[in-house]
């Protein structure tokens, strides 16, 4: 376990950086989430990088030019909160309140630290920062998709395995997430007065059908439910009025799939079976972390884990697709991200940081066999 110093600093640095409502509403404290991060670095006299994509900053430790053995990832942007009390943290009962808490200010907090503890040591040894095994990525759009954070960083710098800390929980090292697609229905009718119906063509009636014709796709379903999936998450028909037949109707489809569908095939088949036009929004890759010999040196320090997956998706993804082997893993927030309720247990922080650290110290004693 970390000494109670480290889990004091652990506590006030997750503290401070919860303090900081870093959501997509406000992108000065994005900013300034990211200042506050530089800010620690240079005064532990750590080298680092930032950089701007999108108007959205990322922050870089790296060992060497450009390049990790190991790539620990982090976001320090959170989701929206009405309650602005949850910006500011409260322990109670071993654990730590707040948005961010969970997802993922403790584990810039972690990085942040660990990363000292090494390079404070390697400095004293007379060692310099290339020989250190592992590096940072500190991204600010994880909850809007990562398309300015991780996917841009991860085209200009490259690393042997990388660790989400972010997600999964500590008996849980997640090594698939689903892919998403995003699509949207557009049904075109005719216009006529609400009092002569027959006159016109109901544009929410065509949307309807083609939704329950589209269900029968998802209609699979498994103990696991490690299967495709569609979610109507937004739907809208008519221009305001109510006295007139809706010409026009649209609906967002939320689709999630796994490595065995063809993202490809089940866009065709929607478009072959529905009246409405169909627009893609988006249609990112499905995470899978690959054979990897740090893989394996992660489970087993990790000590009584399960290697498994997890529905969502996350930044992981972006690595993943260049072919980079990976792992996500993370604190136990009894799955309180994105609610009032938003919470770490403080014993899986210190839990997370001793297991990590365990897998650092064989990297760093060349004990890894190459």
């Amino acid at each position: 376990m970390p000494t109670p110093h480290l889990q004091r600093e652990l506590l006030s640095l997750t503290r401070d950086l919860i303090s900081i409502p870093s959501c997509h509403s406000r992108p000065g404290e994005i900013d300034a989430c990211a200042d506050f991060i530089g800010r620690w670095l240079a005064a532990h006299n750590i080298p680092y990088s930032r950089q701007v994509s999108g108007s959205i900053p990322s922050i870089t430790v790296l060992p060497k030019p450009s390049h990790a053995p190991v790539l620990f990832m982090t976001h320090f942007d959170v989701v929206e909160a009405e309650n602005k009390k949850l910006f500011e943290p409260v322990e109670k009962h071993g654990k730590l309140y707040g948005r961010g808490s969970i997802d993922d200010k403790y584990a810039v907090a972690l990085s942040l630290v660990l990363f000292r503890e090494y390079y404070t040591k390697f400095l004293t040894d007379g060692m310099t920062l290339a020989d250190m095994q592992f590096g940072l990525l500190f991204t600010g759009d994880e909850e809007v998709g990562g398309a300015h954070g991780a996917k841009i960083v991860s085209e200009s710098i490259t690393t042997d395995f990388f660790v989400a800390i972010d997600g999964g929980r500590p008996d849980l090292i997640v090594t698939k997430e689903k892919g998403i697609i995003l699509l949207e229905l557009v049904a075109a009718g005719k216009a006529a007065h609400a009092a002569r119906p027959w006159l016109g063509i109901n544009a929410f009636d065509i949307l309807v059908h083609d939704y329950a014709l589209i269900q029968q796709m998802f209609s699979e379903t498994t103990d696991d439910h490690w299967h495709k999936t569609a979610v109507l998450s937004k739907v809208a028909a008519g221009n305001g009025s109510t006295n007139i037949v809706p010409e026009r109707a649209t609906a967002i489809l939320d689709i999630r799939y796994t490595e065995n569908d063809d993202p490809h095939e089940i866009i065709n088949s929607i478009k072959n079976m529905v009246n409405s036009d169909i627009i893609v929004h988006a249609l990112e890759p499905v995470f899978q972390s690959g054979n990897s010999e740090y893989l394996d040196l992660l489970v087993k320090q990790a000590g009584a884990v399960k290697v498994g997956f997890e529905h969502g998706a996350s930044d992981a993804r972006y690595l993943s697709q260049l072919g980079i082997p990976g792992a996500i893993w993370g604190a136990d927030g009894e799955m309180s991200q994105h609610s009032e309720d938003e919470h770490i247990v403080l014993s899986s922080l210190f839990h997370l940081y001793d297991k990590l650290d365990s897998f650092l110290n064989i990297l760093h004693t060349g004990r890894l066999a190459k």
